[in-house]
Formats: C-alpha cells, structure tokens, sequence
C-alpha cells in the first residue's frame, strides 16, 4: 500500500505541473487530448493515411483552448479501437458518474453482479440475458470465467501517435491492481498494441488470497488500397485464487453477532436478566476478520493460452465510396485452458475421497476453430456474410486410478457450422439478420436472431432484438471426474437449452432509458445442492449434481436509468423488476432465482475549479436489492450452486466518492459500503460469504497521447 501512494503522488505531482485550464471542456463530452507541439508536424504529414475509418469520416474538432484549429490540433477521437464485432471506439478521457461505475476490477458496469469477499475471485448474479448468443459449447467453470479476456474483449487500435493507458487500484492488504497498454502505429497501416493485467490482493478474511496476470498483444495491418486486412492477438491469462469456502457456521454467528454476544450459563443456554432482555456481553475482536474461521484451505488455478488471426482480401473494390464491395477471408483460432484444484488435506466438505489419493483435480481443454468466410457490400441490398466453421474441441480430466474409470476421462467433439449475416440500412431503421447451423447432431448451437434499430426520431433511439436457439449444456455438465467420490459424473443423454429472448431498449439522449427482456427457456440446466441446510446438513458437507428442469421457465425483467441534472447537481438513478414464473416439480426446487427490485441511485455534484484547471465530481451512490435464494459459490467445481435453504438481500450499501481529472488523468477515491458498522451485518454475496465490510479504495486512469 505505501508503494501504492508513492507511485500516485508521482502521478499527481507531474500531472499537476503540467495541467492546463484550457485542456477542460465540462461534464459528459469526451475531453480532447492535447498532443506536444514537436509531434505536430509529423502528425499532419500522415494523418491522411492513418486508416480508412479516419479518411472523410470524423474530422479533428475544434481545439479546446479556441486557439488551434482542427489542422494542428488532434483529439481523442482519431485514436480507434476495433472490435471483431464490428463495434468501433474512441478513446474517451472524460470523467462522468459512467467512468465511476466502471472503475471497478472487471471494468465495467457490474450494475447485476454482486462482488465476493476479496478482489480478484468472482461475482453472484442478480441478474440474466438470455439473448446471448455462441457458435460452440461453453466449458463450464463460470465463475472463473468473468474475468477472462474473450476473443470479443480483445481491441484492435489505430492510433495517429502512440497511446499509453494506465489502469491502477488500491485491493485488500498486500496488493494493487495494475493494467497498462501501450499502443504504436508503426506506420499508416500497421498497429502494434501490448497490455498487461496484474493483480494481487491478501483479503480480510482467511485462505482468500488472489493474484493474476493476463498478457494481450494485438497487431492489425491495413493494405494502402485497403484491399487487404489482417488481425492477429495472442493472449496469456494465469488465475489464482485460495479458495475459504466461506465461513463456518460458528464464523456466522461471531460475524452476524459482532461486535454483541450472548452469555451462556454452563449448559449452554441465555442468561435472562430481570427485565426479559437476555445478557450481552461486547466485544469487537471478530471486526478483524481474520479471526472468522472458515471451511477450506484449498488452491484453485485457471492457465490459458489464446492465438487467433484474421485475413481478410478484396476482390472488389469502390474507391468513391471507400468500401469493398466484395471480400474473401480466413479466420483460425487456437486456445488452450487448464484448470487444477488442489486440497492437500482432502477436506471432507466435498464428501468422502478415494482411498490414497491426494485431492488434485485437473482438466485440460484444447479447441481449434477454422473459418473461411465471404463478405459483400452493396448500398442497395445491404451486407452479406456468409461463413463456414469446423470446431475440434476435446476436455481431459486427470486420471485417478479409481472405480467407476468406466465413466471415461475425455470428452471429444467435432462440429462444423453454417452461419449467415445479413444487414441493410434503410431510410428510417436499421434491419440485422443472424443464422447460425450446426451441421452435425451433437453438441449443437443453433441459433436465429433478429434486429432492428431506429433513431429516426431526433435524440430518441429505439431497438428491438429477437433470439431463438437451442444450445447444447456447457462440458462440465456432460463430463466430469474428481478425487471426490460424489463430483463423477457423465451425462450424455442431456438436452439442448431451448431459449426464446424478446428484448427492447428505449433511450432519449443521455437522460431516461428503458430496457425490456422477455425469455422462455426450456431445459434449463443447472447444478443443483442435495443436501440438506436446514438439518446443518450442508455447513459440513456440500453434495453438487448437474439438473435439467425440462418445463417452461418465464423470466422478465424491466431496467430504468434516468438522470437530472439541476445546475451542479446530478440524480442518477438505475432500477430493474424482475419476475420469474416457473412449475415446481423437482422436490419444489425453484431454479434461476433473482431478487425482485434491484436499485442504484447516485447525488452528485460536479464542477470546474481552480481556474477550470481541475474539475471534480463528488457524491454517494446507494444499492439494493431485495431478498432471494442466492446461488452459491462451489470452488471444487468454480460454478454458483442453486440452494432453496437461505436468502440473502434486503441490506443497503451506500458508497462515498471523490473523483478528479487533471488534463487526461482521472483519479478516483471511493468509501465503499460506508454504513457497514451501522445497520447490521447480515450483508452477504451467498450464502456462506460476508460482503465486504467498510473499505477506502484508491486508483487512477492515466492517458498519454505522445
């Protein structure tokens, strides 16, 4: 933590020094970089070339400081960031109440998730879409996978000089988070990007520790002519994390209770006073939560490796238009992961072990993706895409030498996929077409997505998707082997997941937007608790099998955000309702379990000081969510758990913040769950781990523009 605060007093010192009023320009507008006069010149003799979305498509604004003009001043919005989903960024330095919602580990709005006890493990949901949708079968392990980098996270720059940025946050004793980028345009043409994400955090409570480091390098290289592409990433992620368990169920009680207990007499029981009232006694040694005792002293990791590559070529090509009218490509993909757990104590939560063998539990996936592609583009008819993909995926456990080897150790699989894109622009919407075909029965994924958008209607803008697929359930739930006698399993008879998703989003400008989402789903699968909480059965031991409820399951929810501004005073404010309708037939375990009203609501107050040279913005955000059976969290298996036995919710948390910006550094200082010492701890992320209690977090962004 002092290193922490002597690399941010640098920061600030120099940013300080160098810091102009005139490089300021208000509240929500992307503020422009200001670039060094020495860089000008040589800026202006390539800026022409510097790509074909920078050709005629968005002209440099006007200079903040109304001293330079559009031809010696360059902002933020030339640096481009290109996505394979064919979204498209600018690199945006402003400071909004947005930016304070995304300044968090995943980096962004985790407005659904709810955070666990230590940075760097996983987030509980409050919250699903269905109408995701994927091209092959999940591996299972979702709770490790929140933070992983996608082929779909990974950026593709064009930068006129090169950009730096620099992500930094204060964790939980003995650590920092720090992810930095740095990205060069070699030439007009070809990009070079590196980032490192690394993360180490000690925790307030027992056997929580995290650490991680995650590597991105991505290149991109546009032809002259623009008549050929290429993009290549290549990505290194390693995991790590202690995995507690959560408290025991003595930990609970001095958790729930503290810093107030009861006195017992020798047998065990209350002692009551005269007045009814039963005697207390204080004491606040358990508000160091390193003295909770909790169930497991295990290790969990997750290794991965990704390379993937994109060409493209142009056959046809409109130079008036600055478009290819006809294009051929190739795309590959290789990734590797490996997940281990490991308990050297063979704990018996997870049940009985074979005999000899040390828990260490061990997968392998591998998976290579083919795809050769054909791309048209015609103004009159719109874009056409069609693609054709083959998949060899396969999934190995380690190999105990134990019964039930009958089961088998790899799961295999190889798929070819037919999909088709197709998108049109017309005089007031936007139409968007998607199929996808599996050609082979097994391990399947199917889908059929409609789109529309229309802002045809000045600052309203309106979109409506629809989705059906069927999905084949991720691997975990088919395979899986274990030292634990109760976690082996093999499920080839399962179904496909049948979902039907109706969604629609209504906004108007940056003020009101409204978000609907209607989803049928069929054979749900999910993993299921059998044993029993309410005999103290599952404090000792957790029995976890995959389950499919093969009737309808009805999900809705409905999503407000608003925001009033009244002079420099901001209500921001997010509410989603959430309904679920479902037949009980599983012993009358209800599944996909969500809290009703999940609330957010932020006063802020922004303003420029100091002769506009640094402008604030500072207020409180509180959360809430109503009470529900929460899923949760199962490190053996790294997946949230359905339990029908206990609720949580119903607490209020209530943040303070401070966040400044000096020219392109944005510095962030946040109180969280402020009132944690005062309205009761029976705050909780599941059903066996505290939400955190009171904490003051530092961090900064920090853009270069050389």
């Amino acid at each position: 933590m002092q290193k922490f605060f002597l690399v941010l007093s640098f920061f600030l010192t120099h940013t300080i020094i160098f810091s102009q009023s005139r490089n300021l320009e208000g509240k929500e507008k992307p503020q422009q970089g200001v670039i060094k006069e020495e860089t000008i010149t040589k800026v202006k003799d390539t800026l022409a070339n510097v790509s074909r979305d920078l050709k005629g498509k968005e002209k440099p604004q006007e200079g903040a400081t109304g001293e330079g003009t559009k031809d010696d001043i360059l902002d933020a919005s030339f640096y481009k960031i290109f996505y394979l989903d064919g979204r498209v960024e600018t690199v945006d330095t402003s400071l909004t109440i947005y930016k304070d919602y995304k300044f968090n580990f995943l980096r962004q709005d985790i407005f659904e998730l709810l955070k666990m006890t230590n940075v760097g493990q996983s987030y509980n949901k409050l919250g699903y879409s269905f109408n995701d949708k994927f091209d092959y079968p999940k591996l299972g392990a979702e709770a490790k996978h929140l933070n992983y980098y996608e082929e779909e996270d990974i950026g593709y720059y064009n930068v006129p000089t090169p950009f730096t940025e620099i992500y930094a946050r204060s964790t939980f004793e003995q650590g920092q988070i720090l992810d930095a980028l740095v990205s060069i345009n070699l030439s007009p043409e070809f990009n070079f990007t590196l980032a490192h994400k690394g993360y180490k955090s000690l925790g307030k409570y027992l056997n929580t520790r995290s650490r991680g480091n995650q590597f991105r390098l991505s290149t991109n290289f546009n032809s002259k002519n623009n008549k050929s592409i290429f993009k290549f990433h290549l990505t290194s992620q390693n995991l790590f994390n202690q995995e507690s368990g959560g408290l025991t169920a003595d930990g609970i009680y001095f958790f729930e209770q503290a810093p107030n207990y009861f006195v017992l007499d020798n047998f065990g029981n209350q002692i009551e006073n005269e007045d009814g009232s039963f005697e207390m006694i204080e004491y606040d040694g358990y508000l160091d939560r390193s003295r909770l005792p909790t169930v497991l002293v295990s290790e969990s990791s997750f290794y991965s490796k990704r390379a993937f590559l994109d060409f493209s070529r142009s056959l046809i090509y409109n130079n008036e238009k600055d478009i290819s009218m006809l294009s051929v490509g190739a795309q590959y993909k290789h990734e590797y992961k490996k997940i281990e757990y490991n308990d050297q104590r063979s704990n018996a939560l997870f049940g009985e072990v074979y005999e000899g063998i040390n828990v260490s539990d061990k997968y392998r996936y591998n998976l290579q993706k083919s795809t050769i592609y054909v791309q048209s583009n015609l103004n009159k008819i719109g874009r056409l895409k069609i693609n054709l993909s083959n998949f060899n995926y396969s999934n190995r456990f380690k190999e105990y030498q134990i019964e039930n080897s009958e089961l088998g150790y790899t799961l295999d699989n190889k798929q070819s996929i037919f999909l088709v894109e197709f998108d049109k622009k017309f005089k007031y919407f936007e139409f968007e077409f998607e199929f996808n075909k599996s050609l082979k029965k097994s391990f399947i994924s199917d889908y059929l997505q409609l789109s529309f958008l229309s802002n045809s209607i000045k600052n309203l803008e309106i979109k409506f998707n629809a989705l059906q697929g069927s999905y084949s359930p991720n691997l975990n739930y088919i395979l899986y082997r274990s030292a634990y006698k109760e976690y082996n399993w093999y499920n080839p008879n399962l179904k496909n997941q049948e979902v039907f998703s109706l969604s629609t989003e209504i906004s108007y400008k940056d003020l009101i937007k409204l978000t609907g989402e209607y989803s049928s789903i069929n054979n749900y699968t999910f993993f299921r608790e059998l044993t029993n909480a309410l005999n103290g059965e599952m404090d000792l031991y957790r029995k976890v099998a995959p389950n499919q409820i093969e009737n309808e399951i009805k999900y809705l929810k409905i999503k407000l955000f608003s925001k009033v501004d009244f002079g420099n005073f901001s209500f921001v404010n997010t509410g989603q309702y959430q309904q679920k309708d479902q037949e009980l037939v599983i012993d009358g375990l209800a599944t996909l379990n969500v809290p009703e009203w999940i609330t957010r609501n932020t006063l802020m107050y922004s303003k420029n000081v100091f002769n506009n040279s640094l402008y604030i913005q500072t207020g409180i955000t509180f959360n809430y969510f109503t009470k529900f059976y929460a899923d949760y969290y199962n490190p053996l298996l790294s997946e949230f758990v359905t339990q029908n036995y206990k609720e949580i919710g119903n607490y209020p948390r209530f943040d303070f913040f401070f966040n400044a910006k000096i020219q392109q550094t944005r510095v962030f200082i946040k109180v969280e769950h402020l009132n944690s010492s005062f309205t009761g701890y029976d705050f909780y992320s599941d059903i066996f781990n505290p939400y955190r209690d009171l904490s003051v977090r530092f961090g900064l962004v920090w853009n270069f523009f050389q």
